[in-house]
């Protein structure tokens, strides 16, 4: 992934869950899985980028996770159709851009 963009991604283990979504709604997950964290009922989200990096979530309830799964989805099924994956641009405060 660019390193201009990569300055952006403030969370990479732990995260929250809104946190993975909004990476998502941007074009930037391409795969997304639900993971059984060591406690019964509680589970993680582990997201791979469209540059191979990889950020997880915290464990959250598993009812919660699996919500938070089907909004990722949504979001990586829409920048699919539209060939928008990993194509953000980050434009800086002086106009330029720079795309990912």
């Amino acid at each position: 992934m660019d390193s201009e963009l990569r300055k952006y991604i403030t969370c990479w283990n732990n995260c929250s869950l809104r946190h993975i979504e909004a990476l998502a709604m941007l074009g930037l997950v391409v795969k997304a899985e639900a993971v059984e964290c060591g406690d019964r009922g509680f589970m993680k989200i582990n997201a791979t980028l469209f540059d191979g990096g990889h950020v997880d979530s915290a464990c959250f309830h598993s009812e919660e996770v699996k919500q938070s799964l089907r909004i990722i989805n949504i979001y990586i099924g829409f920048a699919r159709s539209k060939g928008s994956l990993g194509k953000l641009t980050v434009v800086d405060t002086k106009g330029a851009s720079q795309e990912a």
